[in-house]
C-alpha cells in the first residue's frame, strides 16, 4: 500500500474536506499541552487501561524539557481524532544501521472510525521512516496491521513453572481438583521439567542491582559490538529509560563478571501482581567473545535461581534466535508458542535481509512487556 501513499493521502484529505498539504500539516508530533487530550482519546478507544495512564504516556513518549514527543496526533477542527505512538529506535540490519520507530497505541476517535484514518496514519509513518515495527495487534487493528506490515514468525515464548498449584488456580480449576491434582502434577513437574541449572564457575561472580548503572561500562567496553543478528540496538541510555525510569514496573539487573570484568547481564521484570507471580526475563547479552552456550546457560540458570529466591511462581522468556532458544530448553524451559505478533515495514533501500525471520534477535525488551 505504501506505493499508493500519494493516491491514498489525496483521497483521505478529500474525505475530511482538506487539501493534501493541510492534512499532512495537521498530522504532527504532540506537545506537552496535548497530554490530557491524548489520554482522553486513548480512553475512548481502549477504555481505562493501566498501560495507557497519563503517567505511562508521559514517560514513554514525551520530552518535557524540549516540549516535543514521540506520539503523532491528527488534529481536525481543533480536536484530536487520531494518534499513533512512534517510539524511536535504531535498527541494525547486517552491518548497516537505520533509524526507525516502534509504532503502538494506534487509536482513532470513535466518531471518525471506519474512514481509513488509522491506516493512513500508519502509511504516513512508513512514508517518513525507513523501518516501522509493530509488536502486536488487537481485534480492532489486526486486519489493518496485516495489510500494511509484513508478518514475522519468530517470537518464540518459553516458560518454566515453579508452582503447579498456582498455575492451576490461575486457570480457574476448582479448589477440590487443585488439592487432588497438584501433588501428582508437582511430582511430574519435578521429574520432567526440573530446572537443569549450570553452577557459577569459580572464576565468575554474579551481582544483582535494582538499576542498570553498570551497563554504561558494559556498552562502553571497547570489545563490545552488537550481535550479528538483525535487532533493535541497546545502549546504556536506552536501558536506563526503559527500566530505571519506568514509572510502573520494577526490574532487577543481574551482572555477570569473569576475572573481575563485567562480561554480561540479564534484566528481569518482577511481578507486581498479588495473585500471579510470573517473572519475565526481559533481555540478556554478553561481550562478543562470551556469547556462547556455556554463558547463556549460566545467565539463564542465574535468572531461574533469582526468580525462585524472590517468590516467583514461573519465569517467562521470549526469544527468536536459535542459540538462545536451544539453551533455554537445555536449562529446563518449555516452548509454549510461536507468536506472529511482530510486524515489520522496511523501505526498498533497506537491506532485504530485514525480512528474514531467521536473522532477528528479539526479547521482551522489544515489546510492551517492558511496561
Amino acid at each position: 500500500m505504501i506505493r499508493n501513499y500519494h493516491k491514498i493521502t489525496k483521497a483521505m484529505a478529500a474525505s475530511l474536506d482538506l487539501s493534501v498539504e493541510e492534512l499532512v500539516r495537521c498530522y504532527n508530533r504532540a506537545t506537552v499541552a496535548d497530554i490530557a487530550a491524548i489520554c482522553e482519546l486513548l480512553c475512548l478507544g481502549f477504555g481505562v487501561v493501566e498501560n495507557l495512564s497519563p503517567e505511562i504516556i508521559a514517560w514513554r513518549y514525551f520530552n518535557f524539557s524540549k516540549n516535543v514527543s514521540d506520539i503523532f496526533v491528527l488534529r481536525y477542527h481543533g480536536q484530536l481524532i487520531g494518534a499513533v505512538g512512534a517510539e524511536p529506535i535504531n535498527v541494525k540490519v547486517g552491518d548497516k544501521e537505520y533509524q526507525g520507530i516502534r509504532a503502538g497505541d494506534i487509536v482513532v476517535h470513535p466518531e471518525h472510525g471506519k474512514r481509513g484514518i488509522g491506516a493512513w496514519m500508519n502509511l504516513h509513518l512508513q512514508h517518513t521512516f525507513s523501518i516501522v515495527m509493530v509488536m502486536g495487534s488487537n481485534e480492532k487493528s489486526d486486519t489493518m496491521v496485516r495489510r500494511l506490515f509484513h508478518p514475522m514468525n519468530c517470537r518464540n515464548h518459553f516458560k518454566i513453572l515453579f508452582s503447579i498449584k498456582n498455575y492451576l488456580n490461575v486457570r480457574g480449576w476448582p479448589p477440590i481438583l487443585i488439592s487432588l491434582m497438584s501433588p501428582v502434577a508437582a511430582l511430574s513437574l519435578c521429574l520432567i521439567r526440573k530446572p537443569r541449572l549450570t553452577p557459577l564457575p569459580h572464576d565468575y561472580a554474579l551481582t544483582i542491582s535494582d538499576n542498570t548503572e553498570q551497563l554504561t561500562a558494559f556498552f562502553n567496553n571497547p570489545d563490545y559490538i552488537p550481535r550479528e543478528s538483525n535487532m533493535v540496538l541497546r545502549s546504556a541510555a536506552y536501558c536506563r529509560w526503559r527500566y530505571d525510569l519506568n514509572p510502573k514496573s520494577h526490574f532487577s539487573t543481574l551482572y555477570v563478571h569473569h576475572t573481575n570484568q563485567l562480561i554480561g547481564y540479564a534484566v528481569i521484570k518482577n511481578s507486581n501482581s498479588a495473585t500471579r507471580k510470573d517473572f519475565q526475563l526481559m533481555d540478556w547479552d554478553f561481550l562478543p567473545q562470551y556469547r556462547n552456550e556455556k554463558n547463556l546457560r549460566i545467565v539463564f540458570s542465574a535468572s531461574i535461581k533469582f526468580s525462585l529466591e524472590n517468590g516467583a511462581q514461573a519465569l517467562c522468556v521470549m526469544a527468536s534466535d536459535s542459540l538462545s532458544s536451544s539453551n533455554l530448553r537445555q536449562t529446563g524451559f518449555s516452548h509454549r508458542a510461536l507468536d506472529d505478533g511482530f510486524f515489520l515495514f522496511a523501505k526498498d533501500d533497506v537491506v532485504r535481509d530485514v525480512l528474514d525471520d531467521q536473522k532477528w534477535f528479539l526479547s521482551f525488551c522489544d515489546t510492551d512487556e517492558a511496561l
